[in-house]
């Protein structure tokens, strides 16, 4: 038996950036399992500026 659960929408209470993924294409998931990290708009934007400076 297949079984698809369907995410319409995630409330967040940020704004920010998916900075990694924790499962591949077409791997089954657990209720409850981390699926993917989301880091703050606010540190994404500060962490791209800092990379940008010594590429400098």
């Amino acid at each position: 038996m297949k079984m698809t659960n369907v995410i319409n929408a995630i409330e967040s209470p940020f704004d920010g950036i998916v900075s990694a993924f924790f499962f591949e294409a077409g791997e089954l998931v657990s209720d409850g399992m981390l699926l993917a990290e989301v880091e703050a708009a606010v540190e994404a934007a500060e962490a791209e500026s800092a990379k940008t400076e010594e590429t400098a």
